[in-house]
């Protein structure tokens, strides 16, 4: 459904994207991570049309952006980082010119806010300028501003930011309810969203694409040599004895009894397992550690 391919973009001599590539198709939630000026922003405002790259390609629903402007920005919805809102107009009346603007014909439009209203819980604001919402408020205006054209795919520049708890929750249910109809790619610095709302995941630093796939696949692929291990028979002398076997090392206690550590082989857990039985210990555990996605993160863009 969206198709990026060796987008570069270059800003007075510096290299801001270095061909960025990735795809997103209907049914996915795919994460778009990177730290502040790593080129999030960038890609997704080349994705909607309202910039342009140097080189590099986007389709939308088959439609390049350049090529088929027109065919293909009527296939995105777009919920920038800085909502464009008029702040003089009503909800009612933002919600209308949203509809119209992207084409919405005008004998369908009170329909489309009809089902766009109870979506993001805007009844009780419906007639209130759009100025004297809360931020959250607003920010739910917007999304339905990037809704109401029902499109194919839906490009989300950090959707809950500056929202409570609550707020946050609904907006998630709103996306998830979505993802059956539509191409979504979301873009957060909140990493535990990120992980409970999407399939895929695209790490971006620098400019450049430095991971993606699904989390257990990017886990996976910098697992590195963390492990984890639980003995049923517990004291504070088996982290000094760990500690004494030449392949081991940073051997420290985690929660709840495990004992975390590095090993400089793979090849030596065996070794260590013999090890661990030997000593009467009993072993309960042993395998490679957790990873997180803000470990992972960490490590992708150091």
């Amino acid at each position: 459904m969206l198709e990026v391919q060796g987008l570069t973009k270059v800003y007075g001599g510096q290299e801001a994207l270095s061909d960025v590539s990735f795809a997103v198709q209907k049914g996915q939630v795919v994460g778009f991570l990177g730290a502040n000026g790593a080129g999030k922003t960038t890609t997704m405002d080349i994705i909607c049309g309202c910039l342009g790259s140097d080189a590099g390609s986007v389709k939308v629903g088959g439609f390049d952006v350049l090529d088929e402007p027109v065919k293909a920005k009527a296939k995105i919805g777009y919920l920038p980082d800085v909502p464009p809102l008029y702040r003089d107009m009503t909800v009612l009346e933002s919600i209308t010119y949203a509809a119209r603007i992207n084409g919405v014909p005008r004998s369908k439009v009170a329909q489309r806010i009809k089902e766009m209203i109870p979506l993001l819980d805007l009844e009780d604001v419906k007639g209130k300028l759009v100025g004297s919402l809360s931020k959250g408020y607003r920010q739910r205006v917007a999304l339905v501003h990037a809704l109401v054209h029902h499109p194919d795919v839906l490009i989300l520049d950090e959707p809950t930011e500056g929202l409570d708890p609550n707020q946050i929750a609904q907006i998630r249910k709103v996306i998830l309810s979505l993802k059956e109809s539509c191409a979504i790619l979301l873009s957060s610095h909140i990493l535990q969203e990120v992980e409970n709302l999407c399939d895929q995941l695209v790490i971006i630093h620098r400019g450049k694409i430095v991971a993606s796939g699904s989390f257990d696949e990017i886990a996976h692929r910098f697992q590195g040599s963390s492990y984890a291990l639980a003995v049923r028979l517990y004291d504070e002398n088996i982290l000094e004895s760990l500690q004494q076997l030449s392949y081991v090392s940073s051997v420290e206690k985690k929660e709840h009894d495990v004992i975390g550590f590095e090993l400089s082989d793979p090849e030596k857990l065996d070794d260590l397992a013999r090890f661990v039985l030997d000593q009467g210990w009993g072993l309960k555990k042993l395998a490679p550690a957790t990873s997180s996605l803000e470990g992972i993160f960490q490590q992708v863009t150091a």
